[in-house]
């Protein structure tokens, strides 16, 4: 495994193999099959991200469930993902839960992230997949979305649902089962895949809400974090650190550095031995972000500004025409593309 490949942790993997057993599949089938060898779980630390693809593949070939993704999110409950998960349930909110799930997400999976966008109506959630060399299933994406709804509602106790459902892909042939799961009838074709909390619902105290036992288990989440973070590039940190916060006014070179555990002098070493630079990842970040957004007609373009970060809404107007040679507007309207 090199050092800089996008890997996944054994217990989300394990919950994986163990679902698809339950289903009536063969574990040396599963193995075989992603081209795995049978004690890959046992000699391994992580997976590699395209390893865990080629085990998603066979699982759902395997199963022939068209909804293998959310049928596996449905069964999640905090002991899923070990002392991530602990630290969640023992925050005092499902905001706070959010927070930490976005603080320790890597020890689950380092194949996407999530971040967390303030719109008119609630809170939007948005996950990015960031897969390795293979795509992932959309089932990999049902999976993630369905798994936090299903920690919310164990972890509140109430039949949490979100306000819509965003889902980057063409719909599939029967919405019942989303329907179900959701309680909603997802958007498909969206920009984006996420969804739409209300501010109340992010407000909801955890049930086993405890602040010195958050504190225990998120203290081993953060020597574990650090640990994993050394086998990465610092260029690689700062876009996680970046895509995830780039709605926060503070989120410079010292806000990032300081997440790293880095001064700015040391930052800037690092990234310039890695030949790039931090204003060329922020304003790479910030750009993508800016054309996934605008480019979601449901997003009101003064929300937008607000989203990427910048002291006003002609800042951004002017930074979209210097990247796009023309005005936002006119992008959505798709004259410029």
């Amino acid at each position: 495994m090199h050092d800089k490949e996008i890997t996944v942790s054994l217990s989300w993997v394990k919950g994986l193999v163990t679902f698809a057993e339950q289903q009536g599949c063969e574990r040396a089938t599963l193995f075989k099959k992603s081209g795995l060898a049978i004690d890959a779980l046992e000699k391994a630390q992580r997976l590699t991200m395209d390893e865990t693809v080629n085990l998603w593949g066979a699982c759902i070939s395997e199963t022939r469930d068209p909804f293998f993704g959310l049928h596996l999110g449905e069964q999640v409950r905090p002991s899923t993902f070990h002392i991530v998960g602990y630290t969640l349930m023992n925050s005092a909110s499902l905001c706070e839960a959010f927070d930490k799930l976005n603080q320790y997400q890597r020890l689950i999976s380092e194949g996407g992230v999530f971040q967390r966008v303030p719109s008119a109506k609630g809170v939007w959630l948005i996950y990015h997949p960031r897969p390795a060399t293979i795509p992932f299933f959309y089932h990999q994406i049902d999976a993630v979305l369905t798994a936090f709804l299903a920690f919310s509602r164990w972890v509140t106790g109430k039949k949490i649902q979100p306000i819509e459902v965003s889902l980057n892909r063409v719909s599939v042939d029967s919405l019942d089962e989303y329907k179900r799961v959701f309680n909603v009838t997802p958007n498909f074709n969206a920009e984006f895949d996420g969804l739409l909390m209300t501010h109340d619902t992010m407000s909801l105290p955890l049930l086993e809400a405890d602040e010195e036992l958050r504190e225990i288990h998120e203290r081993h989440a953060r020597q574990r974090l650090i640990a994993l973070q050394k086998t990465k590039t610092t260029a690689d940190q700062v876009s996680m650190i970046l895509q995830t916060h780039m709605a926060d006014s503070d989120a410079g070179r010292l806000f990032v550095a300081k997440k790293i555990g880095l001064n700015e002098k040391g930052l800037q070493r690092k990234l310039a031995e890695e030949g790039v630079t931090f204003q060329g990842l922020y304003n790479e970040i910030r750009k993508r972000l800016a054309l996934d957004y605008v480019s979601d007609t449901g997003i009101p373009l003064a929300e937008v500004s607000i989203m990427l970060g910048f002291s006003d809404s002609s800042a951004f107007y002017r930074a979209f025409k210097r990247w796009t040679g023309c005005t936002p507007g006119n992008y959505r309207e798709l004259s410029c593309r």
